[in-house]
């Protein structure tokens, strides 16, 4: 090799190093603050925390509609990371027999219980492509009754609003506002650890207390019926 070929190839070496140089320079130095507050932009995302609705009791505080909040576990199967056959096999240890070839808008498995939960977060943590996610279900007591005239809700914006009877004509008491969060997420859509901020809390409707007890609501839906 001729020194002039020597030369020219050493230059762009040394160009390459310092262009790297600087590049670290910069990213330890005055613009990594502002580098990693455009990252972070990127990767933190918002969700909403849900409001519990407010319960409908009868005239002595007998609980007749109410909702709860379950957990549902998700598999997103659509994207570039699938499980792997030891995420499979915990997940059959965990639950038992499952089906993953499933929708992701499908719950692999609905009404999850705290240690479940518990025993989920080496999976979620090591970036499985699973989700839990917070359902907020509508119920109401064994009376054909109140079922009736309690009416029923649909979610708007994943917010339980009344669209008929007791829970329409009193929407403005028993409707919750939820509350506001964010975290960070890898390219796969999951949650990263120690990343949660809370922006807003939820707040939770109020109860309504109907003026007459449960027999008295009964017998005069009976009384109606027989008219």
């Amino acid at each position: 090799m001729n020194t002039a070929r020597f030369c020219v190839i050493l230059f762009f070496f040394g160009a390459a190093f310092v262009c790297c140089a600087v590049k670290g320079c910069r990213l330890a130095g005055p613009d990594r603050e502002k580098i990693l507050a455009r990252g972070e932009k990127i990767a933190r995302v918002w969700r909403q925390l849900p409001a519990r609705r407010g319960r409908i009791l009868d005239k002595n505080g007998k609980v007749l509609v109410w909702s709860e909040l379950y957990c549902d576990l998700h598999y997103n199967n659509s994207g570039e990371y699938e499980l792997s056959e030891d995420e499979q096999h915990a997940l059959i240890e965990l639950f038992g027999k499952m089906e993953f070839d499933v929708p992701p808008s499908k719950p692999l498995r609905r009404h999850l219980r705290p240690d479940e939960l518990i025993a989920l977060e080496p999976l979620l943590l090591k970036g499985a492509p699973l989700r839990v996610l917070v359902r907020n279900e509508r119920l109401v007591c064994d009376s054909e009754a109140v079922r009736t005239l309690a009416g029923k809700i649909e979610l708007r914006n994943n917010i339980q609003c009344g669209i008929s009877g007791w829970e329409l004509q009193n929407e403005l008491l028993l409707r919750g506002i939820p509350g506001r969060y964010s975290v960070l997420v890898d390219r796969f859509g999951n949650y990263m650890p120690k990343s949660f901020k809370l922006a807003t809390p939820p707040s939770d409707g109020k109860d309504l207390k109907l003026p007459e007890t449960l027999e008295e609501i009964e017998q005069k839906f009976k009384e109606g019926e027989k008219l």
